[in-house]
């Protein structure tokens, strides 16, 4: 499902997110793609961002005018608004295949019109980190830079927060990716913005690629999707991980989960002892409540269980 904006900010963003999930609670994970204004910092190439590159917020979304302020100086009410791991699992593949010569992302849409094309040469570059969000419509490399230092911000844009904060309230997670078609300063213009959007679309387009087709609608629940679920828990990704959760579990059900170095061998024998044990999967969502707290992977877990357990006999 595809949705455009009437207008910029949070916002708005905010009501065409929870609009879309309304219309279609099937959705799992949103992407906010687009423009944002990029910060330069010469001098260090991994942190440079220029016109037409594009970043990724794999670290997550600030809010950076969400802020406690006091006499002494003021500080963020909350963490990044954190990236969907379903989507970040497509970011590194798009990022493993780039590291072993495959064709670049770019290339996966055609260009529209001449006016969409790249205005200097040169491929752009990915960026991954940290993207700031806020209702400001910069002109001011100081303000620009005093934004973006204070939590360590690689771009700037005006919708990611209202997208991702309804997302998360509505059991989903989210993603932003962004083309850089200005730096927020005096010298601002329009000129970079078609490039910087198809850039930031045929990033989108390869990630998409990366992703498995959603499963229909009819389909019912298996311990298989369970499973994939309990994958992308912190709690459960290496051997030790696991056996501190089947500890909290009990020994009732701790004896009989297969021991794997595999983490999808292991979570599935998990899965399937605690569906045949009585409680069980409640059990381990309660043990990971307690591990992870109210986090999306824990979450996401829950309204699967709920789904799964309703479809049962």
């Amino acid at each position: 499902m595809v949705t455009c904006l009437a207008t910029t900010s949070n916002v708005p963003a905010a009501d065409a997110c929870a609009h879309l999930m309304r219309s279609f609670p099937q959705v799992r994970a949103l992407v906010m793609c687009g423009i944002a204004l990029g910060v330069p910092c010469p001098g260090d190439p991994e942190r440079d961002v220029r016109l037409g590159d594009v970043v990724v917020a794999t670290g997550g979304v600030v809010h950076y005018a969400h802020r406690r302020i006091t006499e002494t100086g003021g500080a963020l009410r909350g963490p990044a608004l954190p990236a969907s791991p379903l989507l970040l699992r497509a970011v590194n593949e798009v990022r493993a295949l780039a590291l072993s010569g495959g064709p670049h992302w770019a290339g996966a849409v055609g260009l529209p019109s001449a006016a969409y094309r790249r205005p200097a040469p040169g491929e752009p570059r990915v960026f991954h980190g940290k993207i700031g969000s806020g209702d400001e419509l910069l002109r001011s490399a100081a303000r620009r830079d005093e934004i973006a230092r204070q939590d360590g911000l690689l771009a700037l844009e005006m919708e990611g927060a209202g997208v991702a904060q309804s997302a998360a309230l509505n059991g989903a997670g989210c993603l932003v990716v962004r083309g850089v078609s200005d730096y927020g300063d005096a010298a601002k213009s329009d000129a970079w913005q078609p490039a910087a959007s198809l850039a930031a679309a045929a990033y989108l387009r390869a990630l998409l690629e990366h992703l498995a087709p959603a499963r229909p609608a009819a389909s019912p629940l298996t311990l298989l999707d369970v499973a994939e679920a309990l994958e992308r828990v912190p709690s459960l990704q290496t051997p030790s991980d696991r056996d501190d959760v089947l500890q909290l579990l009990g020994p009732a059900i701790a004896g009989r989960v297969k021991r794997d170095p595999r983490t999808r061998q292991a979570v599935l024998s998990l899965a399937d002892v605690c569906f045949r044990y009585p409680d069980g999967l409640e059990r381990l969502l309660e043990v990971l409540r307690r591990l992870e707290g109210d986090s999306e992977p824990v979450r996401a877990l829950a309204t699967l269980l709920s789904e799964f357990c309703a479809q049962a006999p």
